[in-house]
Formats: C-alpha cells, structure tokens, sequence
C-alpha cells in the first residue's frame, strides 16, 4: 500500500477505509512527553518527543503538526514545527524534538501530532499566542 500511496496520494482514503495504517514516510512519532508550566503567571505546554526512521532507507523528517482538540475533537489551535536541524535520517536512527506554546487554549483536551502537509507548513490557527 505504501507505494500506491506514494505514486497516488489520494489512495490513502481508500486504505484508510479499509482499514489499513499507511505510513509513507517511514518514520514514527515516539516518547511523547507533555509538560504544564506556569512561567511569570503564564500558562506553557512543552511537547517533547523522538523521530524515528523505521525504515530501510535514508529518510528525509518532513515539519511535524500539532493539534490541540476540544471535547469534541474539534482543533482549537494548531501549529508546526520545523524538524530541519536533522534533516536526514538514517536506518534505525532518532532525532528528538522540543515545542512550547504559551496560554494553550482551556478547553482543550487531546493533543494530535502528525507530519505536516505542505500547505500547513508554518501556520497557526486558533488563538493568536506563539
């Protein structure tokens, strides 16, 4: 499936319905870690985690997406994250990677992370904080 995906992108809703869990990048998103800080009265959410090429071959780390969801898994705020200080990875090799916003938005409840699409690449959505 990965490499119908890759010549065929818009497969990926077929396997997906079927199913299937397509990773065409050959890397996964690993130790996830979330911290709350409170720093001069403002409320900080710090992500931290690890990249790892799962895969056979040299990868190239696309830019990372987050969201934070609200009870209904609506996204209240989204951003990304440039993982270019490692550009490429090696067979079996991880890179970690470092995030904080500042006043995440109350409501929300889950955080999602998945790599970005190329017209999400540097935006933010949701309330108007870094």
């Amino acid at each position: 499936p990965e490499t119908v995906v890759a010549a065929a992108p818009i497969s990926i809703k077929a396997y997906e319905a079927l199913g299937y869990d397509i990773n065409i990048y050959g890397l996964e998103v690993r130790g996830l870690e979330r911290e709350h800080i409170v720093m001069d009265g403002q409320r900080i959410l710090a992500v931290k985690g690890l990249i790892a090429n799962i895969d056979g071959d040299m990868r190239k780390i696309p830019w990372l997406r987050f969201a934070l969801t609200g009870p209904a898994g609506e996204e209240l705020y989204t951003w990304t994250l440039d993982t270019s200080t490692k550009p490429l990875l090696r067979p079996g090799e991880t890179t970690s990677f470092v995030t904080r916003i500042s006043a995440p938005p109350e409501a929300a409840q889950n955080l999602q992370i998945r790599f970005a699409r190329a017209d999400e690449i540097g935006v933010k959505t949701g309330n108007d904080q870094p």
